[in-house]
């Protein structure tokens, strides 16, 4: 009997996805396991992966097609197998995409000129598979130098290593899709990232009565204590640890001293969390998206740089589970490896909170005696008037600050 593929649930407050793409065609042989379709949630995109082993009888729904949770999208069993069918269209009616009629479904996509182009599946071994989803990586992204262009091994280890010297960069490059003479004039459809950033910050601005709270620190000790962790934290994680790694951590710290900063505002009343769950906003492409650090007070500084250094090459890699990207109590913003000096963030709803960080720059500062150039950062707090106020936001910011220019108050 053919065996359904459906939408599956991939979180909590999920009721629908978008299927982005197919990896495969009808009458294709998979294996259980192979990756089927790519849907685009609220949250993030995933791969489904197969149920079963056998022949793709039927797809159901094209790419682009919003498609309700447990919904049929496909039938997988052996070759010449019949599917069900719900009914027939009264004669000269026309199927709406994706409804599961008798007869040929149109899954290919057409260009301006009407050529149809199928999207071919990505052709790799299963230890292939198994490294590139260890290592964070895009099998798109690799040129496969196996028998008919087939990814082995050696291609996902040499993309790995790739990506280690990639890494090592201070200044991060998002790149963005050109705008081609094709579009200059039209209106360019949002992505389904885009729309749902759009829905959320919107709702946030409105719902959420923001006020800021600007905070300049003395940054000597903060680049001090990065020098010295850097040999440290990368003899026992092989990773570089970067000014994020730190302020999560040292945030965590703060926030302790000031639930309030990472509580949830409802109708009924204030949420406060047990943990401290720092979101940090990673640019993508087409939009940004914001894994989460779980349980940060209990980490130390090379557990942070190593789970948040696997949960950002993820995102650049659309891997992320919605559990990855869920569950945030508070999230930091930093542009300061671009350069920006200082900005305002909307918070991230159902935070209370988000901090914006400015670059590090060496500026003239007068320590009592002297104008000396001393490294400065520029701290920005967003704050849910609602549930925090102003004298709360500010001493946070002054505990903060001492935390970063004293960083041996972490101790105490």
């Amino acid at each position: 009997m053919a065996r359904e593929v459906i939408m599956p649930k991939l979180g909590l407050t999920m009721e629908e996805g978008v299927i982005n793409k197919w990896f495969v065609r009808e009458g294709e042989r998979v294996e259980k396991g192979d990756p089927l379709f790519e849907v685009a949630t609220d949250k993030v995109n995933m791969e489904v992966e197969s149920p079963a082993s056998g022949v793709v009888l039927k797809i159901l729904y094209p790419e682009g097609a919003t498609v309700p949770i447990t919904e049929v999208v496909a039938y997988i069993g052996e070759e010449g197998e019949e599917v069900p069918v719900p009914g027939k269209k009264a004669p000269g009616e026309q199927p709406e995409a994706g409804e599961r009629v008798a007869g040929e479904q149109v899954m290919t996509q057409k260009t301006e000129t009407g050529t149809e182009t199928a999207k071919e599946r990505i052709k790799a071994s299963p230890l292939a598979r198994k490294l590139a989803q260890e290592y964070g990586i895009d099998l798109a992204t690799i040129t496969g130098t196996g028998p008919g262009g087939r990814i082995v091994k050696e291609d996902v280890e040499r993309a790995k290593r790739a990506l280690e010297e990639a890494k090592k960069q201070e200044i991060p490059v998002v790149e963005e899709a050109p705008v081609t003479e094709e579009v200059k004039g039209k209106v360019v459809p949002l992505s389904r990232m885009r729309q749902i950033i759009a829905q959320r910050m919107v709702e946030s601005a409105r719902t959420k009565p923001h006020f800021f709270v600007f905070q300049e620190i003395l940054a000597e000790e903060l680049v001090k204590m990065r020098e010295r962790l850097l040999p440290l934290v990368e003899k026992e994680t092989g990773l570089r640890v970067s000014y994020t790694d730190i302020l999560v951590k040292v945030v965590a710290k703060a926030l302790e001293r000031y639930p309030l900063l990472y509580a949830s505002f409802t109708e009924e009343g204030i949420v406060f969390h047990e943990h401290v769950n720092i979101g940090v906003a990673v640019a993508l492409e087409d939009g940004l998206i914001v894994p989460v650090v779980k349980e940060v007070e209990r980490k130390s500084i090379a557990q942070i740089t190593r789970e948040l250094h696997d949960l950002v090459e993820r995102a650049k890699a659309g891997k992320l589970t919605p559990e990855e990207i869920s569950g945030g109590t508070f999230t930091i913003s930093n542009l300061g490896m671009f350069g920006v000096d200082a900005f305002t963030a909307i918070i991230n709803p159902p935070e209370s909170a988000i901090l914006a960080c400015g670059a590090i720059k060496k500026k003239p500062v007068f320590d009592g005696k002297d104008i000396v150039p001393l490294a400065v950062m520029e701290l920005v707090l967003s704050c849910d008037h609602r549930i925090v106020d102003g004298a709360v936001a500010a001493q946070f910011m002054q505990f903060l600050k001492t935390l970063l220019e004293e960083p041996f108050a972490l101790l105490l």
